[in-house]
């Protein structure tokens, strides 16, 4: 017969067998939730970047307000948008939506309208017939970016569509009085930019707006002609973007103005992280938007 002090130790060993499986238990169930967890967060990681990061449009609305202003311009409205790489048929539709309900007074495209997949005649209809649709009271003007200047198709569709191409040089633009504001052009994808031949007529007294493709570029003009509003693309704002850690904008000169906004002396100078994708058809931090401004005189 098993004395008592045996059959406690037998208990014992038991109880201590329970509580060992129910460890490995608990540990499995963490293990198992935990992949469970990385595996959801991986999941809507990657569908946001995918679909959500790169096709919900965001409106950059800004106020400017600028003495030099004439009062006939007072309150302008501009549309800036650029960098569609053309190929979502939906994303276009939010993008004109979104333009057209803002009725703007000018249209501003800073460049690259196709993506590097060729057009098919069905989508070059559906891309003219949605870009036909904007509308500004007082003119629709492009420059153009890398996809574009060797491009007959995009340059031609830009021209269907009713916009002014400005290749280093400039309009004033007139709005019901005889004190113009000055939009200049320039074609970044020159080897050699004709920056006199696009600054004709320059006067810093004038209220003047430039457009360009590619954001480096303002270093070589903004002391010689310090515009009032500066406009360009071209980056994607680094498509993936992490603060402090990682920031992708690794194009050719786009690789000094990666932000959105910089103010250089009294030049208010904005990047528009585009509409589509290019290098990586992701986007983190940096998803497809266009830029709204109200100019408005000093009161």
């Amino acid at each position: 017969m098993n004395s008592r002090i045996e059959l406690n130790k037998d208990k014992q060993k038991d109880i201590d067998k329970e509580k060992q499986t129910e460890r490995v238990k608990k540990v499995v169930k963490r293990i198992v939730i935990s992949i469970i967890i990385i595996f959801l967060l991986v999941f809507f990681t990657f569908l946001y970047i995918t679909t959500i990061g790169t096709t919900s449009l965001i409106v950059n609305e800004e106020a400017i307000v600028n003495n030099k202003l004439p009062e006939s311009f007072s309150g302008l409205k501009v549309i800036q948008f650029g960098d569609l790489h053309y190929s979502n048929n939906d994303l276009l539709k939010d993008v004109v939506n979104a333009i057209t309900k803002r009725n703007p007074d000018l249209i501003l495209f800073t460049g690259d309208l196709l993506s590097d997949e060729d057009l098919t005649p069905g989508n070059r209809k559906k891309l003219v017939k949605k870009l036909k649709k904007l509308d500004a009271t007082l003119g629709k003007y492009a420059v153009l970016g890398e996809s574009d200047n060797d491009n007959d198709e995009a340059l031609s569709i830009l021209l269907d569509c009713g916009f002014t191409i400005l290749d280093d040089n400039n309009e004033l633009i007139y709005n019901e009085s005889n004190e113009p504001i000055m939009l200049v052009g320039l074609n970044t994808t020159n080897e050699v930019i004709n920056y006199d031949k696009a600054f004709t007529n320059y006067n810093e007294n004038t209220y003047t707006i430039t457009m360009f493709h590619k954001p480096d570029y303002i270093d070589d003009f903004v002391e010689i002609y310090p515009v009032d509003l500066a406009l360009a693309g071209h980056s994607h704002l680094g498509e993936i973007r992490i603060p402090y850690l990682l920031n992708l904008a690794n194009k050719d000169y786009a690789s000094k103005y990666i932000n959105s906004f910089y103010e250089i002396n009294n030049t208010k100078f904005y990047i528009t992280s585009g509409i589509g994708t290019d290098t990586y058809d992701v986007r983190i931090n940096a998803r497809p938007s266009i830029n709204f401004f109200r100019l408005r005189k000093t009161t």
